[in-house]
């Protein structure tokens, strides 16, 4: 048969009013002939007995001090796991055979980093064994192990990154992410409200808006999908229809995707001699969106979050470098197709924002997305100015 991977967010699985609505969807996906696997997030938020924020709340508060990341990975992992105990026990009383998974039962190996561990493979034999069985299997997401058989944990959009990462090694038909909203829009609907839901769109193009702040679907996750060339739908659990085909095709769009990133920290390194390829990555490794950009004195510039700060003060101690800080940092992001003439589509929001007073302090443009740095009291003015100019 073939199988379906169907993954279930924190607020799917958070109580039993929402839990039904994803028993709809699983349920269907099984009288239609699949293999179902289903992953599930914590359920709920923090504040919710069993979200992962509570656990890590009641780890620290009972410690006291400093968590150790091995332990903070083993607190961490709870969550899921009873989300997954949780929902396999509901959809076994609805009459479907089930068997529930932790991630490393499933065979997910991942590396040693805690708290943000990559996927290395993933055995499929345990749960193929357990779909001939004519089970629906029910996987703890954001979790593998390492080749210690320490427990680990995949860092932020881990579940989702679970699911897309055993779509491609069970060679999956499709990976379905269900979540509280409709699909992927063009751009936040809480800026602009009659932003429009996409019905298809490219890996690249979805890469691109998730690596610059749009908060649907984790970038590894799409990342994984796209290794094995498996079609990602997201949807919402509480919908019939609808949803955003991600794949290797390209959206019908000019824009597909304006994502805005807020209250950021411009970090301004600057020094005589240029910054070698290590001490470049180091800088990467310090930015909140992967880029390092340069000014016309070709000083080194970061996009931090404030409470990376100190660290960055840190960084221009290692690097003999002198570092300035400037607050109130928004970016502005617009992603567009492979076929989209860049130039002109940067020289003509350039000109939109001259128009309207938004200053640009940085524009950089890479692949098929241009970012421009702009003061963030401008911020949701950009975003809105650009969509009502392409749509």
């Amino acid at each position: 048969m073939a199988i379906i991977v169907q993954k279930f967010g924190g607020t799917s699985v958070k109580s039993p009013e929402n839990r039904r609505a994803a028993l709809g969807h699983i349920a269907k996906a099984k009288n239609m002939g699949y293999d179902v696997v289903v992953v599930v997030s914590a359920m709920g938020r923090m504040g919710d007995p069993y979200a992962t924020d509570t656990l890590i709340h009641l780890l620290k508060t009972e410690g006291g001090g400093e968590v150790s990341p091995k332990k903070k990975d083993l607190i961490m992992a709870c969550g899921e796991i009873i989300s997954t105990a949780v929902m396999a026990s509901y959809i076994e009383l609805q009459g479907f055979k089930t068997e529930a998974m932790t991630g490393f039962q499933a065979g997910i190996l991942t590396t040693a980093d805690f708290g943000n561990a990559e996927i290395i493979k993933v055995d499929p034999k345990p749960i193929k064994e357990k779909l001939r069985e004519g089970n629906i299997v029910v996987v703890a997401g954001f979790q593998g192990q390492t080749e210690k058989g320490e427990i680990t944990t995949l860092g932020r959009g881990g579940s989702d990154t679970s699911a897309a990462a055993l779509g491609g090694y069970l060679e999956a038909e499709l990976v379905e992410i269900y979540t509280d909203v409709p699909g992927i829009a063009v751009t936040d609907p809480r800026i602009v409200p009659e932003a429009p839901f996409i019905s298809k769109i490219s890996y690249d193009e979805v890469i691109a808006m998730a690596d610059n702040g749009a908060k649907v679907i984790h970038p590894r996750a799409v990342k994984a999908a796209k290794k094995f060339n498996t079609p990602l739908k997201v949807k919402s659990t509480f919908e019939e229809d609808g949803g955003t085909i991600i794949g290797p095709a390209e959206s019908d769009l000019t824009i597909s995707g304006i994502p805005l990133q807020r209250n950021l920290v411009e970090a301004k390194f600057s020094r005589a001699d240029k910054y070698n390829d290590k001490e470049t990555e180091k800088l990467l490794k310090l930015s909140c969106d992967g880029s390092v950009y340069l000014d016309s004195t070709g000083a080194s510039i970061v996009l931090i979050d404030g409470e990376q700060e100190k660290s960055a003060k840190i960084l221009a101690e290692e690097l003999k470098s002198n570092a300035e800080f400037y607050h109130d940092i928004a970016k502005v992001s617009v992603v567009y197709k492979s076929t989209v003439d860049s130039r002109m589509l940067n020289k003509e929001i350039t000109e939109l924002f001259l128009e309207n007073n938004i200053p640009v302090v940085i524009h950089q443009s890479l692949n098929n997305c241009s970012k421009f740095i702009i003061n963030d009291k401008d911020a949701t003015k950009a975003v809105d100015i650009i969509f009502h100019r392409y749509f």
